[in-house]
């Protein structure tokens, strides 16, 4: 797991300090940090590349983040193909969650929990506040680690990772345990406010601390029995209704086990069952049979997930007009849009994939594979000035800001309007100021 070692570090380093109050915004200097800590999440090559499970995991993180005690904060949320029970935060608030965590919740009140964990270490500044008192001993760690990181020898690249991680474990384990006590307490009023069960962090954290697997966790998010206890205790005084797990928390789950082990996984729910029967035959582009199994299901179940699976199905029969209806179910949903535009660029209607794709994300940052998409389309139609602004801005969402006005340049060297002419000046003009303003910080 030598790759996601950085990653580590600073899920460890972001548990250090009490902080008494917060900070209503960021810093540039937390902008630059934020910056730093996107590329190296792209850089592990491991972000899932399922715009639904994306989709969903970023909605359901700035849900939670809405109910935290401070909303006005940043946050991006990234799913990682990797099998560890492991979740972290970082600079700016990103926060990557590993699909062996999500993998091995057994309710989306679970899942809630552990996010609402992270988002909570995010709020009260944890890693901030550890980088401002112990700056220097911070960027020896970031050394070593980022040394680990070049050696090619995955023996040697994990002596200097251990090592470095040693030096100064020690002295920052008694904060570590001070802060997760205080993200389980933010963290679960978080899910009471959401409507979460509020006993969903304390059943995952329970579950964790006799899990070979989870060591990566619990190394930066150190476990007790009486933390356990505690929050068990404080989340059994709340009564009422919990909201139950929704149907795309399910067939995220059905779809990771689908595609990590080959075969569907037997199911109580029986619509999930037929679902994922419709998605196997799909993936097996057996289309006919996915398509008897999508209509039985929307009988059924009616859900996004189910819509955005029965608009994709009729795609590949060639009935776009069909799939359309499907996606237009959830059209303010960045999958359905997603969907919907690869479903004209399959069909030979690359121009309604432009015009709806780019209408969305006028109005909306949008993914990383949105913009790549939304490329794609014009590659189709020879676009080249178009494909190159949409590879920049795909670059953007990583942190690759040199890469982003190296497209930029090459746009502005082919095009032939001069409105979208200028209009690259000024993106390039942005991103080169914020460049040299990161230069001048420490």
């Amino acid at each position: 797991m030598i790759k996601f070692l950085l990653l580590l570090l600073l899920s460890f380093n972001l548990n250090a300090l009490k902080v008494p109050e917060l900070a209503l915004g960021e810093s540039l200097q937390e902008q630059k940090h934020g910056n730093e800590f996107l590329q190296i999440i792209w850089d592990t090559n491991s972000v899932v590349a399922d715009i639904e499970a994306q989709v969903y995991l970023k909605t359901l993180g700035h849900e939670l983040a809405r109910y935290s005690e401070n909303p006005e904060k940043h946050f991006g949320f990234f799913l990682l193909n990797d099998d560890s029970i492991n979740a972290f935060a970082g600079s700016y608030g990103y926060i990557g969650v590993h699909t062996g965590m999500l993998l091995r919740s057994d309710s989306e009140a679970e899942l809630a929990g552990v996010l609402s964990h992270e988002i909570s270490h995010v709020t009260q500044n944890h890693l901030a506040r550890f980088s401002d008192k112990t700056n220097k001993q911070t960027y020896i760690m970031m050394a070593g680690m980022l040394a680990a990181a070049l050696v090619e020898s995955s023996e040697v690249s994990q002596a200097i990772a251990t090592s470095t991680i040693a030096a100064t474990a020690q002295q920052n384990i008694n904060f570590t345990r001070e802060h997760e006590w205080e993200a389980d307490r933010i963290g679960t009023n978080m899910l009471i406010k959401s409507g979460f069960d509020p006993k969903g962090m304390a059943h995952f954290f329970e579950k964790l601390k006799d899990s070979a697997d989870a060591q990566e966790f619990l190394r930066s998010h150190p476990l007790s029995i009486n933390r356990i206890s505690d929050s068990m205790q404080r989340s059994s005084r709340i009564e009422g209704d919990h909201r139950e797990d929704s149907f795309t928390y399910k067939t995220v789950k059905a779809r990771l086990y689908y595609h990590q082990h080959k075969r569907i996984k037997l199911e109580k729910d029986k619509n999930l069952t037929v679902y994922m029967q419709a998605y196997d035959a799909l993936e097996s582009q057996n289309y006919s049979v996915a398509k008897r199994f999508v209509d039985q299901l929307l009988v059924s179940n009616d859900s996004v997930s189910s819509n955005l699976l029965a608009g994709r199905i009729y795609a590949k029969l060639n009935q776009i007009e069909k799939s359309q209806q499907y996606f237009a179910q959830a059209i303010d949903d960045e999958a359905a849009i997603y969907f919907a535009a690869q479903a004209y660029l399959d069909n030979q209607q690359t121009q309604k994939g432009i015009s709806l794709l780019k209408r969305y994300l006028k109005k909306n940052q949008g993914t990383y594979l949105s913009h790549k998409l939304l490329s794609s389309l014009y590659v189709d139609l020879g676009y080249l000035d178009r494909v190159h602004i949409h590879n920049a801005k795909a670059l953007i969402q990583q942190g690759k800001l040199n890469l982003a006005i190296t497209r930029y340049e090459r746009a502005k060297a082919i095009t032939n309007s001069q409105d979208l002419f200028d209009v690259i000046d000024v993106e390039i003009e942005r991103l080169e100021k914020r460049i040299d303003l990161y230069k001048e910080l420490p």
